[in-house]
């Protein structure tokens, strides 16, 4: 079954939602989601300073955590890459739309969302389709390769 996740209305629910798709990748669903939510008490409920400044060690010792040292590095360094976003245009919302607006101008010399999601680490070609889908609703990046 799959599950799609609400659109994000903040930083910290889009922490959420690249988290959780990264969990997914490479586990079952029902296992991620079964640990969901001492996951997110253990991300400080993907407060994007508070897991910005997490040691993996200390995520690796929480109750319910999925012990995959790639994954929660991967996590933390996205809570950094976020907060570079959001230093530069106040919110990740905000840079989502100004990437849509410019690669709509200009599409031969702005990226495409799913190109801009593939900064993150553990994103990568599907689940940057993924994620710039919940991002943006947007049907049409289902279908793209």
């Amino acid at each position: 079954m799959v599950h799609i996740p609400p659109k994000p209305k903040n930083d910290a629910e889009f922490l959420e939602v690249m988290a959780k798709i990264i969990f997914i990748s490479g586990f079952r669903w029902d296992l991620v989601h079964s640990r969901w939510p001492k996951i997110k008490k253990a991300f400080y409920n993907f407060n994007i300073k508070k897991v910005a400044d997490e040691r993996v060690e200390n995520l690796l010792k929480k109750d319910g955590m999925i012990k995959n040292k790639a994954k929660i590095n991967a996590i933390i360094e996205n809570a950094e890459i976020c907060q570079d976003v959001m230093k530069k245009y106040g919110s990740i919302n905000n840079w989502v739309k100004i990437i849509q607006k410019n690669n709509k101008k200009e599409p031969l010399f702005n990226p495409t969302i799913r190109e801009e999601m593939k900064k993150f680490n553990k994103i990568g070609h599907t689940t940057s389709r993924w994620l710039a889908y919940v991002v943006t609703r947007d049907k049409k990046l289902l279908n793209s390769y």
